[in-house]
């Protein structure tokens, strides 16, 4: 069957192309191993999650204000 394919420019640019995005996606795909989910133990439980209670949510308004009436100095 490949035998009778004439490899002209145009065959020859659609291969190329192919093989350029195969390897391009073996690259991409280089050192992920395993689902990409956390496991549960593994997971940042410092980030605040909603629903949040009314202390937390306190919280979360006056940090807002602090970081919010910081003063940056630039140059």
């Amino acid at each position: 069957m490949i035998s009778k394919i004439k490899f002209n420019k145009k065959n020859m640019k659609t291969i190329q192309l192919l093989i350029l995005c195969a390897f391009c996606g073996i690259i991409s795909n280089c050192g992920k191993v395993g689902p990409l989910a956390l496991p549960e133990d593994k997971l940042d439980k410092t980030v605040i999650t909603y629903p949040c209670d009314e202390k937390c949510k306190e919280k979360f308004e006056q940090e807002k204000q602090r970081q919010q009436s910081v003063i940056l100095q630039t140059d």
